[in-house]
């Protein structure tokens, strides 16, 4: 793939964004778009808090950080962008590594960029071998995983509710692990059970998530992985 090519898809985007931003403006307050919210998710084994993620979403945007109790000094942050169906056709995430006060701030080890169109993906990432640019092959309406993010996991929720089906196949696209694992689109499934429980499968793990009405994420867990994952108001 050229780069001519990448950066006519990725101008594209930038254009779809445009529209997206009006459009959303024009949703229904009842829209998977329209409210705002912030929280955080506790993600516990036993008696361990293993990682945190804060989260908060305004309008057509989606932001969190996520930390880590095995490194103590890594934070992955994040920032995705809404579109009226509520797919993501645009996450940006940095990952710093050092330690983060009101002052001073945790150099940067990995910036992406990811840009969602149709059955492709258009990547910007920099790091530390300096900046790579490629286009990946995905699934239409592929929706952004990273691993132990229940804030995303949230919004491919809300994809599924704006379906309007019971059960839904809801690809993702992992921007988590190793390099091979990174950039793989995986399949998913998500079944409504009942009106306040959602199951949902990608690739071999499953999540039992409790919900409300509107779709937000309350709290569950990974059965398998002896996984807790409670939701709590955002710290001060």
């Amino acid at each position: 793939m050229s780069m001519r090519t990448v950066r006519t898809i990725v101008g594209v985007v930038a254009a779809l964004l445009g529209g997206t931003g009006s459009a959303a403006a024009q949703d229904p307050p009842g829209s998977p778009t329209a409210f705002a919210d912030s929280g955080t998710f506790l993600v516990r084994h036993g008696s361990d808090t293993v990682a945190t993620e804060e989260f908060s979403r305004t309008g057509i945007e989606l932001h969190g950080r996520l930390l880590f109790k095995a490194h103590k000094f890594l934070s992955e942050r994040y920032r995705a962008v809404v579109a009226p169906d509520a797919t993501v056709p645009l996450v940006e995430v940095t990952v710093r590594n050092g330690p983060d006060s009101g002052t001073t701030q945790a150099k940067f080890s990995q910036r992406t960029r990811v840009v969602f169109r149709d059955d492709s993906v258009a990547i910007d990432d920099m790091g530390s071998r300096g900046l790579k640019t490629l286009v990946l092959g995905t699934e239409r309406g592929a929706m952004p995983y990273i691993n132990l993010s229940f804030a995303l996991l949230e919004q491919a929720v809300q994809r599924a509710r704006a379906l309007g089906r019971d059960s839904a196949d809801v690809p993702f696209f992992n921007l988590s692990g190793t390099e091979h694992q990174s950039g793989q689109t995986i399949r998913g499934k998500i079944t409504f059970v009942g009106a306040d429980s959602v199951a949902v499968g990608i690739g071999p793990v499953e999540f039992r998530l409790l919900v409300d009405r509107d779709g937000r994420l309350l709290g569950g867990g990974i059965p398998a992985q002896n996984l807790v994952i409670e939701r709590t108001a955002t710290r001060s």
